[in-house]
């Protein structure tokens, strides 16, 4: 795959970086979110994200890359772009997780075409592409959650155990959306989740690469309105449901806001 290609070599010099940090961390700061509010960003996001950028303009002239460092908000995307999220989780990471990722997308016509994570703490790198996945590094060596899992933030965790009482899914904390859909691609759980809440949600460049994994494993993610997000033009989300298995009823209504209680 194209993209599997060009970033093999800046790959590697990323885990260098990141292996870097990790033996002596600089003081992370604050920074304004896309969807509002604030969010930590360290000097590491900003050298992957020259790194990556720099690699793709080379490899792929005339494209657009849009990464995440740097947006005030998110913009309107083109037809024909790339796009990047140099440390996905970044404040799992700061915490010690082994949760995050760097992914990137390539999309042409509109839609996702090919897509690349790397799980640097698990040595493992996913590339995607309509009916193709391939995997560097051993998968066994990531957790199982177990035939009845569903992985979501650690935030919603109680909150999506709540609403599963009776249907004998669990619900598992993991922090970062494109590692929890991974997850899912590698068969080391059926399902994952965001749910949706007001004035928050996924960014374009959050899921769709891995999404692109999970289709090319024979599943599906799909957001609130139903679009299959490896087919659909990348955008902001509200929520998002990914499955290996055909639909489940009980895990497609979290993606629905809960019935008001009866006065």
């Amino acid at each position: 795959m194209e993209l599997g290609r060009a970033l093999r070599s800046v790959l590697g010099t990323c885990r260098r970086d990141i292996a870097r940090f990790r033996a002596a961390p600089a003081p992370a700061r604050d920074k304004a979110s896309v969807h509002g509010g604030r969010e930590v960003v360290t000097e590491l996001d900003l050298t992957l994200q020259d790194r990556l950028t720099a690699e793709l303009s080379c490899a792929f002239p005339g494209i657009p890359v849009i990464a995440e460092e740097g947006l005030a908000e998110i913009p309107q995307l083109p037809d024909e772009c790339l796009l990047v999220d140099p440390l996905d989780g970044t404040a799992p990471f700061l915490a010690g997780s082994s949760d995050y990722a760097i992914a990137v997308c390539l999309v042409r016509d509109g839609i996702p075409a090919e897509g690349v994570i790397d799980l640097p703490a698990h040595d493992l790198r996913i590339s995607a592409a309509p009916g193709l996945l391939h995997v560097t590094g051993d998968v066994t060596r990531l957790p199982h959650h177990g035939p009845r899992a569903v992985l979501t933030s650690p935030g919603h965790t109680g909150t999506v155990q709540d609403r599963l009482a009776g249907t004998g899914w669990s619900a598992h904390p993991v922090a970062t959306a494109s590692v929890k859909i991974a997850f899912v691609a590698l068969g080391r759980a059926p399902a994952a989740l965001y749910l949706p809440r007001p004035g928050r949600g996924a960014a374009p460049w959050d899921y769709p690469a891995a999404a692109l994994a999970v289709a090319a494993a024979g599943g599906t993610v799909h957001d609130t309105t139903g679009s299959d997000l490896a087919r659909t033009r990348p955008g902001r989300l509200d929520g998002w449901l990914a499955l290996l298995r055909p639909p489940d009823a009980d895990l497609s209504a979290l993606l629905r806001p809960p019935a008001a209680p009866h006065l």
